[in-house]
């Protein structure tokens, strides 16, 4: 018996059928006096390990000599593994977020478009601080509890111009 991955849709079959069970792919023909691959059916040669043409473990070649049955291999991500960098951008992101600096947003734009899931939530949650800061800061303006010069005199006090205050 030979177990045998299907290209398709990735599920595991037992041989003896010839085609997959969930999909109904059918499997290239295997003689168990060549070492053809069990996925694309390419005869190796006998010192391969991995299938010379599509890169396939030939993890079965024991498996048909010795007529044992193997049990696929599976492995399995970890996705709690977060880096030290990572969590020390976090911590910094939610630090300059919550201060409201341009460094917190810069961070927090980095984190949202990681491929890490704990990274971009962190981002996400991060970009709604300063999304919520923004809201608060229009309605106090439009509601008149912040001052129309208070903007030209934040634009003085970063030019250098103390003058004018």
């Amino acid at each position: 018996m030979v177990f045998r991955r299907c290209p398709q849709c990735g599920s595991t079959s037992d041989d003896m059928y010839g085609f997959c069970i969930k999909c109904g792919y059918e499997f290239p023909k295997i003689d168990p006096q060549e070492l053809a691959c069990p996925l694309c059916g390419f005869k190796n040669p006998d010192e391969a390990d991995y299938c010379v043409k599509c890169g396939t473990p030939l993890l079965f070649k024991n498996q048909i000599e010795n007529n044992s049955v193997i049990n696929p291999v599976v492995m399995e991500k970890n996705q709690t593994d977060v880096h030290k960098t990572s969590r020390l951008l976090i911590l910094l992101g939610y630090l300059f977020s919550i201060l409201g600096g341009i460094i917190g947003l810069i961070i927090a734009i980095y984190l949202s478009t990681r491929k890490d899931p704990v990274a971009r939530r962190h981002g996400h949650i991060q970009l709604a601080i300063f999304a919520f800061y923004v809201i608060v800061i229009a309605i106090m303006y439009a509601t008149g509890n912040i001052s129309p010069t208070i903007i030209s005199d934040y634009q003085q006090l970063l030019a250098g111009n103390f003058s004018s205050l």
